[in-house]
């Protein structure tokens, strides 16, 4: 007989580790089976000791020790690894298991095929450092491709991490050329069969391997593995929006130092945040930081401003330069993509007489218009008020709710817009959109896209989404909308507003153009100006200073507690938070868009002094709070 020590893998378990026994063989790392709260769940075996070892103190327990239901599978990842989950929980104020739930995929812990994980010796020669690398894509990737060949000569196995399914595929394109055998990309978008036949290939294989994945499956025991390369690490999509709310950037830096290996840091442009701690020392570079962006094409910026005696002109979405561009794309057979930061017809609805915005009913949030839609046994034809934050959606045939005015103008410039303007200036102009209303899927953005390539004299409307699909050049890029992402009060904005640009501009071969209606004195009109020239440091160097002034990341770390139900009495739970964190200073505010599916939202931040995290006592107290709180260190939005 034998008491096991596991930790449970599952959301809302506040216990690091559970204890059970059982008569069956286990070793360290095994998963099982367990019941907990009367339901079943899988565990991680952490320790095991035989009962009479321990005797007198299972005697004296208050409680029943439960018996492990099954030995699902012996050791699957290794000590190191296990090792960095103590880290990364610990950073995130969460629980071990939770972390275990989102850096495993189910189908591993699901699945009916020994995984079972032997140990091996590692091979000489490799330390951890931390490395950066920040230059074009093309150039990025021919340092990628040789840094793998230089780690397969030394027996040594690479882990590529990127953020999205897309990227991975594009990746694989560049990276697996000479040595397509050895390459291996997983993605939690395989089915439930095909991740843990994946996974047992990629164990079993003697020879060194390329793994390009995401970063769940980070957790892949290679005992060989060298190097794990992280690119595009400005990346929002690192971070995950469920709890623990892990940023995998930061988890791969806990993994690599675990596991004694290197970690490579890429991007074009990398972090505010990641650039100050290189200048500190904690990073070191790869190759020199490039800080200049080149580009073929011609770049221009176009302001949409009216002079003082033209404010009666009709408002227009096109600048003449841009129309000229759309024209010649039709007639020399060339492609263009135009970039709308806002979905729908118009992004806004204001009320003429009173004021007044148009908001969702559910949430406060302002609703997006959107035009005609199919006849449905649910909905009749005619446009639609959506709201993009909760999901509300209503016909837009209504009054104002302030005055019962009728006249309420539509404002600014969505997709949908954009797309209409352009049939009824270019009638027979083929037009690909591509956003989250217009694309469902994975497999049907691949096909748009495709459609877009293969079809000369055309032209691409789309938000973000479109960037990460865009695997090729184009003719032409225009930013036909992007003024409103600065009306966001999100410390990260300017850094996401210069990222799209970058990725404009360098997929542009012929004309890369920025329409926009800002002030030519304002900043924002400076980061287009640093945008078309390619000029990182002097972007870089605004942005860090203006962090410094505020006290933003890297110069203070942020922990965000989030409450959501009953206005008064989450506002009464935080204020006793409050009390309870003390003498740490909660500062509580209501969020950006604090209701939501009649749920109110209130925040309350803890600022720390930076490198002073993880802080034992508050991590403690951080950890005891209910399961209604949730718990996000350094996150993406203080909103």
């Amino acid at each position: 007989m034998r008491i096991i020590t596991v930790i449970p893998i599952k959301r809302g378990i506040s216990k690091d580790t559970l204890s059970y026994f059982t008569k069956k063989e286990v070793d360290f790392g095994s998963v099982v089976s367990i019941p907990v709260r009367k339901k079943m769940a899988h565990g991680l075996v952490t320790n095991i000791e035989e009962v009479q070892s321990i005797k007198s103190e299972i005697k004296s327990l208050p409680f029943a020790i439960k018996k492990v239901s099954q030995i699902q599978s012996r050791k699957f990842i290794s000590n190191q690894f296990i090792e960095a989950l103590k880290k990364i929980a610990d950073w995130n104020a969460a629980s071990i298991g939770s972390v275990l739930f989102s850096l495993i995929p189910n189908a591993i812990l699901d699945s009916k095929i020994d995984l079972t994980y032997s140990e091996k010796e590692k091979p000489k020669g490799v330390f951890h450092e931390i490395l950066l690398l920040q230059s074009e894509d093309s150039e990025r990737y021919a340092t990628y491709r040789s840094l793998i060949r230089e780690e397969f000569a030394k027996s040594r196995s690479v882990f590529f991490c990127l953020p999205t399914t897309e990227d991975l595929l594009a990746a694989r394109a560049i990276l697996e050329k000479g040595i397509e055998k050895y390459t291996y990309v997983i993605h939690g978008s395989l089915s439930k069969k095909e991740i843990p036949n994946l996974w047992h290939k990629i164990i079993a294989e003697n020879h060194p391997v390329l793994i390009i994945g995401t970063g769940q499956f980070l957790s892949i025991p290679r005992d060989d593995l060298g190097t794990v390369i992280l690119d595009k690490e400005s990346s929002r999509a690192y971070k995950i929006q469920t709890r623990p709310y892990i940023d995998i950037r930061k988890a791969a830096e806990f993994i690599a130092k675990a596991q004694n290996i290197r970690l490579v840091i890429g991007d074009t442009l990398l972090r505010s945040e990641t650039l100050w701690e290189e200048k500190s020392g904690k990073y070191a570079e790869l190759s020199p930081l490039k800080f200049r962006s080149l580009s073929n094409a011609s770049s221009e910026i176009i302001s949409m401003q009216l002079p003082q005696d033209m404010k009666k002109k009709e408002f227009s979405i096109f600048s003449d330069k841009l129309k000229d561009v759309i024209q010649k794309t039709k007639e020399n057979n060339e492609h263009s993509f135009l970039f709308c930061a806002r979905k729908g017809l118009f992004p806004i609805t204001v009320c003429s007489d009173c004021g007044t915005t148009v908001l969702c009913k559910n949430c406060n949030s302002p609703v997006v218009l959107y035009g005609k839609v199919k006849q449905t046994k649910t909905e009749a034809t005619g446009n639609l008020f959506v709201c993009h934050h909760c999901g509300e959606r209503r016909d837009a045939n209504e009054l104002c709710i302030h005055c019962k005015g009728w006249r309420l103008n539509p404002m600014g410039i969505g997709v949908d817009k954009v797309v209409e303007d352009l049939k009824n200036l270019f009638p027979n102009l083929k037009i690909f959109v591509m956003d989250k209303e217009h694309v469902k899927n994975h497999k049907e953005a691949v096909k748009i896209r495709d459609n877009f390539y293969g079809s000369p004299g055309s032209v691409m409307v789309g938000t973000e989404m479109a960037l990460t699909y865009l695997n090729q050049k184009v003719a032409n890029t225009a930013v036909v909308s992007i003024d409103a992402y600065f009306s966001v009060p999100d410390f990260e904005m300017n850094e996401k507003v210069f990222h799209i640009l970058l990725n404009m501009r360098s997929l542009a071969q012929n004309f890369f153009l920025i329409q926009t209606r800002q002030d030519k004195e304002s900043l924002s009109y400076k980061i287009f100006e640093y945008a078309i020239r390619g000029n990182l440091i002097d972007f870089y160097r605004d942005e860090i200073e203006d962090r410094r002034a505020y006290d933003y990341p890297p110069f203070a770390t942020y922990a965000k507690i989030t409450l959501e139900g009953d206005k008064i009495q989450i506002k009464k739970q935080m204020e006793e938070i409050g009390n309870f964190l003390k003498p740490y200073q909660l500062l509580i505010f209501d969020a950006w868009n604090p209701k939501r599916m009649g749920k109110y939202t209130l925040h309350g931040i803890i600022k720390m002094e930076r490198d002073s995290w993880v802080n034992e006592e508050l991590l403690q107290k951080l950890r005891t709070l209910p399961q209604t709180a949730s718990v996000r260190i350094d996150p993406l939005t203080l909103l």
